[in-house]
């Protein structure tokens, strides 16, 4: 009786023992089943991380790589680990945000616009211009703009101007104005499409006018009469010329004739020469045509006369005034004139 509680016994400690080595050896090819190696990438830098971790943030966790705020992973912090997995960390890199009238700083890993927009829950409305475009990437301190855009329609009271009709009136001093009839200011109501940007007004369409009130045109008398004031009084212009003046007599030096020559004294119009008489190019102030002659340096004016005669030298803005005397002439030289074609 006493031998078989023995062998009882011994069977029970061996069996302990056999159950013992089962255990740890089972631990053991378990521990080498759920072991795990992973490659980290972080930059330029590359880690190989062995373990037993099941999910990627289990990985990192072991690698002790510290992510900040911002920084991403190739793959999902809790999907599940692969013998040979590469991760790859991103680090998050400044960028720069002007939205609603702020900028800003923020760090993001993303690099398309509207990925980043999203990442900071920044809303973008239809008609709201983004630059650079929303599928655009931006690199490290780029700038990504986003300007509000908005539509209103506006409903507003104006007053329409009156015109002013100019009537001439040639009986009238040039210059002169008369209003024959007073003009009156029209009313509409005017609805307007305002475009804002970032609240700044961009653009303004009218879409839609309702006349209130007609305007009433002014009617306005402007004379035309041009005058030269002269010791005689106004004279009537047709027209006024800037010329260049000289001088000339009936002597041999000026015309080319002796008192004996048939034609000494004869203008081109046939008459005599006089003071008064001027010579001028007919393309310009026709023959016959009556001048006021004044002098524009300050000197006295050659006054009152006549085109009658015409010169070789005399072409285009120029006029040759007649004295009798060659001193006279001499004496008068080249001066700048303003010849005003009376009447």
């Amino acid at each position: 009786m006493e031998t078989h509680f023995k062998n009882i016994k011994f069977l029970t400690k061996r069996n302990f023992v056999i159950l013992m080595i089962v255990m740890l050896l089972g631990g053991f090819y378990t521990a080498h089943a759920l072991t795990k190696e992973v490659i980290i990438k972080d930059g330029d830098k590359v880690a190989k991380v062995e373990g037993i971790f099941f999910d990627v943030g289990g990985a990192i966790k072991k690698g002790k790589i510290i992510l900040n705020e911002h920084d991403q992973l190739s793959k999902p912090d809790d999907s599940k680990v692969k013998n040979g997995m590469l991760i790859t960390v991103k680090r998050a890199q400044p960028v720069n945000i002007q939205v609603d009238s702020k900028s800003e700083e923020i760090m993001t890993a993303n690099e398309k616009v509207k990925d980043i927009l999203d990442e900071y829950h920044i809303s973008v409305g239809e008609k709201d211009i983004v630059l650079p475009a929303l599928d655009e990437n931006v690199g490290k301190y780029e700038t990504i703009k986003v300007v509000r855009v908005e539509e209103k329609i506006v409903t507003e009271k104006e007053s329409i101007p009156y015109k002013s009709v100019i009537k001439y009136n040639d009986a009238l001093e040039e210059g002169t104005m008369n209003v024959v009839e007073k003009g009156k200011n029209g009313k509409r109501e005017a609805k307007y499409k305002v475009v804002y940007e970032d609240g700044v007004v961009v653009s303004r369409e009218l879409i839609k006018e309702n006349i209130l009130e007609e305007s009433k045109d002014a009617v306005v008398e402007k004379g035309t009469a041009m005058y030269v004031a002269t010791a005689r009084g106004k004279l009537r212009v047709k027209k006024f010329i800037k010329m260049t003046a000289t001088a000339y007599d009936a002597t041999f030096e000026s015309c080319g004739k002796y008192p004996s020559h048939p034609e000494y004294g004869i203008t081109r119009s046939g008459t005599k020469v006089r003071p008064g008489v001027v010579a001028v190019d007919p393309r310009v102030i026709p023959l016959g045509s009556k001048l006021y002659v004044k002098a524009l340096d300050g000197s006295k004016d050659y006054g009152i006369a006549s085109a009658e005669d015409t010169g070789g030298a005399i072409k285009g803005k120029r006029i040759d005034l007649y004295y009798e005397s060659p001193k006279d002439v001499a004496r008068y030289g080249k001066r700048k004139v303003m010849v005003y074609v009376l009447e």
